[in-house]
């Protein structure tokens, strides 16, 4: 029940755009997340996400989902990370009313100067502090105390190091979908070099952290675990023509393959090809243990 008790598990997910290849149709894609989510709250951890507060965005259905079953436990299952690109686009009222529904039931953190920051609600002021200090801010003074934060340019460069902040601050990635890139398919675009699933992967596997990818599912992930050699190469779904930078950047996956201990590397290849939802679940906590476990012995040897 409590096999991954006081652990952060982070959720990497966005919508794959070959699902349906793969028959797996929208609500399949959304049980898989929801249930897998709860497997890890069960487990005892607490669920990382860093997606926007956009109300049909995978955000706010985790967030929804893990408070209706929550609500009355005073457990608090949920952080949502918001980094500095998305709150330099966000107004005091946004971020506000977010804080307002999500009182009791979720954490947030601004992943803003390389730091975890914690925001909260007192009367009508949001709460930002860390170790250090805490401020009070209003309506008034938001916009200004945002454009103050140190950052970096240009804006892709926040977001990875936004990335690797959260990725020192988990002990485990969980990876479903993802984009892709295709050129004929506008909302497969991505900000960057490279999707942020693989770029969330490579950050937890460089840090020799457990990551499990939900590759039966599609997207940037099923690509993923093809190159780490968890699939086999006929399990590669034909698409059109993607962003150069995409096939650049899934290359250098093969180099964290040694990253995955030998152990291990099984449960995830039979784990890749199964989209069963109630057995991804279960399996996610387990390969996650699993890892740990092994990485005690192999320190302690």
């Amino acid at each position: 029940m409590n096999s991954l008790k006081d652990l952060r598990v982070q959720i990497s997910l966005s919508v794959p755009p070959n699902h349906l290849k793969l028959g797996i149709p929208p609500r399949e894609l959304d049980r898989a997340m929801l249930s897998t989510c709860m497997a890890i709250v069960r487990a005892g951890a607490t669920v990382v996400y860093g997606g926007d507060l956009r109300p049909d965005g995978f955000t706010f259905k985790i967030f929804r989902h893990l408070a209706r079953a929550y609500a009355n436990t005073g457990s608090v299952p949920f952080i949502h990370a918001v980094n500095y690109v998305s709150l330099s686009n966000m107004s005091f009222d946004v971020l506000f009313a977010a804080l307002k529904e999500r009182r009791g039931t979720c954490q947030t953190f601004l992943c803003v100067e390389g730091t975890m920051k914690a925001a909260s609600l007192d009367d009508d002021y949001i709460v930002v502090s860390d170790r250090e200090a805490s401020i009070e801010l209003e309506a008034a003074s938001f916009p200004s105390w945002v454009a103050g934060l140190e950052h970096l340019e240009p804006p892709q460069k926040e977001i990875t190091r936004a990335r690797a902040t959260i990725a020192g601050y988990i002990d485990a990635t969980v990876a479903i979908g993802g984009k892709m890139g295709l050129l004929a398919n506008q909302a497969d675009g991505y900000l960057g070099g490279m999707p942020g699933i693989l770029e969330e992967s490579f950050l937890t596997l460089e840090l020799g952290k457990p990551f499990i990818p939900l590759a039966a599912y599609g997207g940037a992930t099923r690509d993923l675990a093809i190159k780490l050699e968890l699939l086999g190469t006929e399990s590669w779904i034909p698409r059109d023509a993607q962003v150069d930078n995409y096939n650049v950047a899934l290359e250098t996956a093969q180099s964290y393959r040694d990253r995955i201990p030998t152990d291990i590397a099984p449960m995830l290849a039979k784990l890749a090809d199964d989209d069963r939802t109630e057995i991804v679940a279960r399996e996610t906590v387990k390969i996650i243990r699993s890892w740990l476990d092994g990485k005690q012995v192999r320190l302690e040897g």
